[in-house]
């Protein structure tokens, strides 16, 4: 049985898919990947139903988030229009949304889907596509009728799952109308790759310990559960040694929620085996009241060098009663001294455009953020309502949003509003100046915004990119070839920031094409 996996999304990372290929192959069948950026075109390009038509897929299976909804949508209508193959959607928004989804495919997969999509292609090679199955994680329609099985069981042993390649054979983008091979035209899948593909992206675990509000683990916890899993540090590596064989394999990218939920031992163990076999610099993710000396000492001799660490924000009223995140900015500022004395370079996650803020609590989060040992870099999102999380349903028992916005707006896409710009700007101008310019809006007047304009675009230009230059050279502990090769590599991805404010060019075509399509196909954003 052959499987086609579809991503919608504008960059390359695709981990996700990558996994269920590996797993599908493993077990017999045959999988593809393929990247299909933003698709939003009225019909379906002549070259993808060629490379469908040559493939001739079983199955066919779509990864969405919430931004590519509308993207898989308009593919599953133009798949119908050419093919009698089933279409499956899974992924975090088929997981999370799956009533809207399953309107819209044959199957969703709600949950993990490595032994779901085994297990569909096994029931459509035994019985066919008109017997509905009756497999946990799989929800089903045919002729009106929807059978909603229940979820299936969570993955516990990670070390059964094949690992993900780098780059595999099997994986396909679509550019320029025109289907490549990515394995065998790597410089085009840099293109699409994020920080220009001189990372490998992997997880260590599934899975977190916190629900905060406005989280979208929050939702998936009800189908996970609440239980980090781990995969062992020798499945870890060898995953690892694979992909260092690819030369352009700068560093490695942890992507785990938080790396430090391991034990001490794993950690050693991990530390000791990766110096020995891998010895590339890598960066991991960090919740500040799971940070540990120790551990944070033994990865950065291993080779850590950013630390990705969720902020949110420097108001403890917002963290507390908005987003049910029991951190206090005492507690930041603790892991901050950490990171400052382990000169591991920080870069602190911060959510802005929050309907429950008040000047006061947005005014006390920048003072706070301003406290923080520097240098650091930060990360502006948007403040995103998931369905599911108990911050969406106040926030629409309290008319604060459009329910469907989340649809159709990047995360990275916030308003630069005088607090944000300012937020944006407390690692790099003195402290005096941020005290200066933090204040209400009635006690502003023209020179104060004229100011912080004229400042924003000083930063974000020059001192940003200055600044960031050196935490990561400080973090590559100076190492004048992984800096060099680092700065290399990413010079696509950093130059588009300075440009976009945050969004990529990919991120930025996607968000055209998604306003073009409501305008020339209204019938496609319609209930």
């Amino acid at each position: 049985m052959k499987c086609l996996l579809i991503s919608l999304q504008s960059n390359a990372y695709v981990a996700g898919l990558k996994y269920l290929a590996a797993n599908i192959r493993d077990k017999g069948h045959d999988a593809r990947v393929l990247l299909l950026p933003g698709y939003l075109e009225p019909t379906l390009n002549p070259e993808v139903e060629k490379f469908i038509r040559d493939y001739s897929p079983d199955l066919i299976g779509i990864s969405l988030m919430a931004l590519e909804f509308y993207p898989s949508k308009n593919l599953t209508r133009l798949l119908r229009e050419r093919f009698q193959i089933p279409v499956i959607w899974g992924g975090v928004h088929a997981t999370t949304n799956p009533e809207d989804c399953i309107k819209q495919a044959d199957y969703i997969c709600r949950g993990e889907g490595e032994k779901v999509i085994v297990s569909l292609l096994e029931h459509l090679r035994g019985k066919g596509a008109d017997c509905l199955p009756e497999i946990p994680g799989i929800w089903a329609r045919r002729d009106g009728r929807i059978v909603r099985n229940a979820d299936s069981p969570p993955e516990t042993d990670l070390d059964a799952l094949p690992a993900q390649e780098y780059l595999p054979e099997y994986y396909y983008g679509f550019h320029n109308n025109r289907i490549y091979n990515f394995a065998r035209d790597p410089s085009l899948f840099r293109r699409y790759a994020l920080y220009g593909g001189t990372c490998h992206m992997t997880i260590t675990t599934r899975g977190c310990p916190f629900i905060c509000a406005y989280c979208g683990n929050s939702s998936l916890a009800k189908v996970y559960g609440r239980e980090v899993r781990k995969r062992s540090v020798e499945n870890c590596i060898e995953e690892l040694r694979r992909v260092k064989k690819d030369p352009y394999v700068l560093y490695i990218n942890f992507q785990d929620d938080c790396f430090f939920v391991h034990t001490r031992d794993w950690m050693k163990h991990f530390c000791d085996a990766y110096k020995k076999h891998i010895n590339l610099p890598f960066m991991a993710r960090v919740i500040p009241s799971m940070l540990d000396r120790e551990k944070l000492f033994m990865l950065k001799d291993a080779g850590l060098s950013v630390a990705v660490m969720g902020v949110q924000t420097g108001c403890d009223r917002v963290n507390f009663e908005v987003y049910n995140r029991k951190v206090h900015f005492s507690t930041v500022m603790k892991a901050a001294g950490l990171l400052a004395e382990s000169r591991v370079a920080p870069y602190y996650e911060m959510i802005v455009d929050n309907p429950y803020e008040t000047e006061a609590d947005i005014m006390e989060g920048i003072n706070s953020m301003s406290m923080l040992p520097r240098p650091y870099t930060v990360s502006l999102a948007h403040l995103t309502f998931f369905p599911g999380t108990s911050l969406t349903e106040r926030a629409l028992k309290d008319a604060k949003i459009d329910p469907e916005a989340y649809l159709t707006r990047f995360m990275v896409n916030i308003d630069w509003t005088y607090f944000n710009k300012l937020l944006y700007m407390t690692p790099f101008i003195p402290r005096y100046l941020i005290k200066t310019l933090n204040r209400r809006e009635t006690e502003r007047n023209t020179f104060h915004t004229l100011f912080l304009n004229s400042l924003f675009f000083i930063v974000k230009r020059t001192i940003e990119p200055a600044v960031f230059f050196f935490v990561i050279a400080r973090g590559l502990k100076y190492n004048v070839r992984w800096t060099v090769r680092t700065v290399l590599g990413n010079w696509r991805s950093a130059f588009a920031k300075i440009l976009f404010n945050f969004l990529g060019k990919g991120d930025m075509e996607f968000d055209k094409r998604l306003k073009l399509a409501r305008k020339e196909m209204p019938s496609l954003f319609e209930k």
